[in-house]
């Protein structure tokens, strides 16, 4: 007969049982398991809306972190311009330099 088990204990129900007992079909079957799982889940109605909030959230996070570097960005800039605006007043001295400036605002009139 077919099914007949041997002696020594590898019968095609225990060969079975031995295969279903590695851990890479237990990792297989448990990983199809929850493929199927997961793609159910996600046909649902609020699987849909939850991806939609978060996706709307991570938008709301980037406009957010872009608005932080952006103000960043300006107080650099307005740091910046003030260094270099006492570094001519102690180069020039503070009357040189009001000269320098109206020197620059009638060559950007010209322009």
């Amino acid at each position: 007969m077919v099914f007949q088990r041997n002696d020594d204990g590898n019968g095609y129900g225990q060969r079975a049982v031995n295969f279903l007992g590695q851990d890479k079909v237990k990792y297989f079957l448990a990983g199809m398991v929850a493929a199927y799982a997961i793609k159910k889940i996600s046909e649902t109605e609020f699987a849909h809306e939850a991806a939609v909030n978060l996706t709307a959230g991570a938008l709301e996070l980037k406009d957010s972190i872009e608005e932080g570097i952006e103000n960043i960005r300006e107080d650099a800039e307005d740091i910046h311009a003030e260094a270099q605006e006492k570094q001519q007043i102690e180069i020039f001295g503070p009357e040189d330099l009001e000269d320098i400036e109206e020197e620059i605002e009638e060559i950007e009139d010209d322009f």
